[in-house]
């Protein structure tokens, strides 16, 4: 008898999931809950640390970047210089503007995806202004260091 009962005490255990909150994004459910509703001082701390550690990869990845695609069409122009390197310059030509007429359109085609993200980050970021220009302070210092 005492299996029976705990067996139907397991039966009738159920989660209760909020639908609203399960369907926003995590940025938006972090800034809008437990983040917008702490003191000032920590709103900043969060801002301006993240922001900082955001800067300061994205500044190694610019440079590791920078130097990987720079020295790659170094390489390419000594390798064409010294004669190891044959380029079709009118069929590089052709390729570029191809490819170029080919992001045109379907950059036309993605115009209101990312006009409603862009309002979206606007909403966020006048609603969270302490963290937003905290973060935006953090990342122009990792940027710089």
């Amino acid at each position: 008898m005492a299996d029976v009962a705990k067996g139907q005490e397991k039966d009738e255990s159920f989660e209760v999931l909020d639908i609203a909150v399960a369907g926003q994004n995590w940025l938006t459910r972090a800034l809008d809950g437990e983040l917008s509703r702490k003191s000032v001082p920590v709103q900043i701390g969060i801002g301006a640390t993240t922001g900082w550690v955001a800067g300061y990869l994205f500044q190694k990845a610019g440079k590791l970047a920078a130097t990987a695609v720079g020295g790659g069409f170094f390489i390419i122009l000594i390798g064409h210089q010294t004669g190891y390197l044959r380029i079709d310059w009118k069929r590089v030509e052709q390729d570029v503007n191809r490819t170029q007429s080919k992001l045109s359109a379907e950059a036309g085609k993605r115009l209101p995806e990312v006009s409603g993200l862009l309002t979206q980050a606007k909403d966020l970021i006048k609603k969270n202004v302490i963290i937003s220009s905290s973060f935006g302070g953090g990342f122009l210092l990792g940027i710089a260091m």
